[in-house]
């Protein structure tokens, strides 16, 4: 049985530039180390838990140097990813891979607390032919993986709405797609998001209060 390939996204952590919505709680360093856990947390957990190739698609490119330590460290591939909104990004990442290797996943960096146990079940759906969809409590997904990109699932989407998730479903249903579900997960956007997730997922609660004692 062939392997499906898991594509991780991310942006490059830069101060003011990314999880700006951790601010004011966390200055735009602080805010850019946190982003730079979870990319690492997230490609740690895909290489242990995913039996097929792991990649990792960088924002705007692959040049920043935590991208490149990541793809030596865990011997992955790196790639760039391509201008235009999220879903021209996946659209093409996702034919990229697929044409030599089959079935693919992108996965974003926003639910390090995701289990073993789900990229697990996620990777026997796509091995055995399924389509599959990892919901977020906002509205949005965490994890994407097909057979096949179809466009209609990325063309003219609201990203970063709490529509997402629902118009995606009821693109498929035209195109007589059957997402399987995984657990709904909560994201990290805001610091009552990060805050949330530390209680539950211990990596990251020791990250916190190593770089904030009294976390």
């Amino acid at each position: 049985m062939k392997q499906p390939t898991l594509i991780i996204f991310a942006r490059q952590p830069v101060p003011g530039e990314t999880k700006t919505r951790l601010q004011p709680d966390y200055s735009p360093e602080k805010s850019a180390e946190i982003a730079a856990f979870m990319i690492r947390a997230t490609v740690e957990l895909a290489v242990s838990a995913w039996p097929g190739d792991v990649m990792l698609y960088a924002w705007p490119g692959v040049a920043h140097p935590l991208f490149q330590d990541i793809a030596n460290e865990f011997k992955i591939g790196l790639a760039p990813q391509v201008e235009g909104d999220l879903g021209a990004k996946m659209l093409d990442a996702l034919r990229a891979v697929m044409k030599p290797r089959g079935s693919a996943a992108i996965m974003g960096c926003d639910v390090p607390q995701c289990g073993w146990d789900v990229l697990d079940q996620a990777n026997d759906w796509l091995a055995r032919g399924k389509s599959v969809l990892g919901p977020t409590e906002d509205g949005g997904y965490y994890f994407i993986g097909l057979q096949e990109a179809r466009p209609e699932l990325f063309a003219d989407i609201p990203w970063g709405s709490g529509r997402v998730l629902e118009m995606t479903l009821s693109r498929a249903d035209k195109l007589g797609l059957e997402f399987e579900l995984l657990p709904k997960l909560r994201d990290i956007d805001t610091a009552n998001d990060l805050w949330f997730i530390a209680q539950k997922y211990e990596p990251l609660r020791r990250f916190l209060e190593r770089e904030a004692p009294g976390f």
